[in-house]
This record gives structure tokens, sequence and C-alpha cells, in this order.
């Protein structure tokens, strides 16, 4: 009988942790992704101010791109390089945008001729925007905007499980 309670014991409390694992898992996804777009926001906006030209990025409802401005052309130019390359979303993971405190709607497809919704200046100062990146079903969110220090500035709203 005691043998059988230990076993009781043991299974709940694996069950729990392989439970408490899953959830955590999904939460470093989020996180993850969000320090992924921020490293990447910031590796743009030094390569703007090392090269004095404009660096973008073109959100979409499935992913991102990064964009630089080419002078000669008198165009946004997609980056061919595989630091800035496009990404998508993980799986259930998505982005809401705000520019100048106006929400944007996300395409679902990029057209080649659209520019960028945001980005850094020749100066490596960032437009006025804030990206939120969320779990479909989850309240718990990543918040991305610049910073009036320099820089980019993250937060997190929502409930953490």
């Amino acid at each position: 009988m005691e043998l059988l309670v230990v076993l009781v014991i043991i299974g709940i409390v694996t069950g729990g942790a392989l439970l408490s694992f899953g959830l955590l898992g999904q939460d470093r996804r989020l996180t993850e992704e969000a320090d992924r777009l921020a490293a990447l926001l910031e590796l743009a906006a030094d390569r703007a101010e090392l090269e004095v030209r404009d660096y973008g990025l073109r959100l979409r409802s499935d992913g991102y791109e990064f964009m630089v401005w080419a002078p000669r052309t008198r165009a946004w130019q997609p980056i061919v390089d595989d630091a800035l390359r496009p990404r998508r979303w993980p799986a259930g993971i998505g982005a809401e945008l705000d520019v100048d405190g106006r929400r944007v709607t996300l395409p679902k497809k990029a057209d080649p001729g659209d520019p960028p919704q945001l980005g850094a200046d020749a100066r490596g100062e960032f437009t006025s925007f804030e990206i939120r990146l969320r779990r479909e079903g989850d309240p718990l969110t990543e918040h991305l905007a610049p910073s009036p220090e320099g820089g980019l500035a993250r937060r997190q709203t929502g409930a953490a499980r």
C-alpha cells in the first residue's frame, strides 16, 4: 500500500513538472522572439548610423523583413544579408504595430513596392512605433518601442502562467 502511495505521488509530481515545463516553454518562445526582434532592430540602427543611410522594417501578419534605402534608385530595397534576412513569426505568435500612436493593419503578403512601416534613420534613431508580440489566446504581451534615452525599451504585460 505504501509503495502505491509513493508511486502516485511521484506520478503527480512528474506530471506537474512536465506541464509546467510545457507552459514555460511557450512563454520562453515569445520572449526569445521579442529578444531576437529587438536585437535585429538595434543591429539595423547601428548599421544605419555606420553606413549613413536609412534602414526600415516591414512587418506582415506572418513575419517581417528589413529594407534599406537605395539613394541611386530612390527606392526601398530588401536587404541581402543573412543576419537581417526575412523571417516568419513562430507558430501561434502574432504582432500588432502602432506608428506615431496609430494602429497599422499588417498585410498578409508584402508587395515588393511597399515601403517599410518603421525604421532607423542615418543617425541611428528610430521612428516612433510600438510593436506588440503575443501568443494567440494568452494575455502575456511583449512590447518593443524606442526609448527616450536611445535604443529600445522592452516591457511585458499580462499574466504569465
